[in-house]
């Protein structure tokens, strides 16, 4: 099953300081990534549209470590990425050598010269590059190690668990889905009904409002009806407000452990 996520424009918007907002994009991040988020939509809110900021720090804290400095260039907005915790998922390998590679491991690469001949050479963080067998690529690569003596890579698909995408949408293209709304204004989530919903479809998209409105508040500034399966995943919650943060683990941690469990 796909699993995706959308969020408002105006997610970072509840403080101003700069350390703060990335260490809430960081928890996006680990949120999407503990439970195998596949995409992220940020959906624009047209009263805080800080769309970019939060794609390009979700884009940096996706991005493996050893390509940071080639993929992403330097920017202000970066200044305190320090705060975002370690993915530590499959395409975020700790090992930094080619002694500590594995043959038929799978990693990110970036192609980083070819030569006269059309061979491609890759960085896969190992400290030197790889040549890319069978394959043109540019950019960046998903790759098999082949072997390590000599150090060769080929392309590979992407495996089904390895990282997510962001893309800054407008919320009227996302109500073409078939979404899942979250709002306290809806039913409790019934553990039945959650299991039927995702047994009978290969893809959810789960939508949350922001900390300033809800879901239905943000759809009705946009002007866009807003139709779909809506479950409330914090009954009788115990403050006046959940953060949208708080009810992304809540909400992907109900359905993590029902997809799993049943």
């Amino acid at each position: 099953m796909k699993l995706s996520i959308a969020v408002p424009s105006s997610y970072l918007a509840e403080t101003r300081d700069m350390k703060i907002k990335t260490y809430k994009a960081g928890m996006l991040a680990r949120a999407a990534s503990v439970f195998k988020v596949s995409e992220i939509f940020i959906y624009e809110d047209s009263e805080v549209d800080e769309s970019t900021l939060l794609r390009e720090l979700l884009e940096y804290a996706e991005t493996p470590q050893y390509l940071r400095k080639i993929l992403i260039p330097k920017r202000e907005t970066l200044k305190y990425v320090g705060v975002i915790p370690p993915l530590r998922t499959p395409h975020h390998p700790v090992g930094s050598s080619v002694e500590s590679l594995s043959t038929g491991e799978i990693r990110e690469g970036v192609v980083r010269k070819v030569g006269p001949d059309g061979r491609v050479w890759v960085d896969i963080g190992v400290g030197r590059l790889a040549l890319l067998k069978n394959g043109k690529a540019e950019g960046r690569v998903t790759v098999r190690v082949c072997s390590k003596k000599p150090l060769e890579v080929e392309p590979v698909e992407k495996p089904e668990v390895w990282g997510y995408r962001v893309k800054e949408v407008k919320l009227r293209e996302l109500v073409q889905k078939d979404l899942l709304i979250t709002s306290r204004k809806c039913p409790y989530a019934d553990p039945q009904g959650i299991k039927r919903y995702i047994q009978s479809r290969d893809e959810i998209c789960v939508i949350f409002g922001s900390a300033r409105k809800g879901v239905f508040d943000m759809a009705k500034q946009e002007k866009v009806e807003l139709n779909g399966t809506c479950w409330n995943f914090v009954p009788e919650q115990g403050t006046e407000s959940v953060r949208t943060e708080e009810a992304i683990f809540a909400t992907l941690a109900i359905i993590n452990f029902i997809k799993v469990v049943g």
